[in-house]
């Protein structure tokens, strides 16, 4: 899913009235929170040269998410729409139905991919 789709897709499932920059930014939040807590943390590519995104960003840049894990942007975009609207049942809702997708594919990575070693303890 590129940017441009999850915001389209956001926007038409949640119409709301805010900017595609400020939806680019809480995209761009998601995905440092998926680079720093769950790539990060295990072998492989880093990801080291990932800057998040603004309102410059290309629009057809890929979230790093694949699919069936890329309906975690829509519940994320959603929660921000509803946590900004100061809906709080509404965002209670939409982040747990957000968590719940976003904790699928951190379990799906981490099956995928070897977690980092922390070496062993020493006396």
């Amino acid at each position: 899913m590129t940017i441009q789709e999850a915001i389209q897709r956001t926007d038409e499932l949640k119409p709301n009235a805010y900017t595609q920059d400020e939806k680019i930014l809480w995209l761009s939040k998601l995905e440092w929170m998926i680079v720093r807590n769950i790539i990060r943390c295990h072998n492989g590519d880093q990801m080291d040269s990932f800057s998040g995104y603004n309102g410059g960003t290309d629009l057809d840049t890929v979230l790093i998410a694949p699919e069936p894990f890329d309906t975690m942007y829509l519940r994320w975009l959603e929660a921000q729409i509803d946590l900004a609207n100061a809906e709080y049942g509404r965002y209670n809702a939409s982040i747990a139905l957000f968590t719940t997708e976003y904790n699928a594919y951190n379990e799906f990575y981490t099956s995928e991919n070897m977690p980092k070693s922390k070496g062993a303890f020493v006396f």
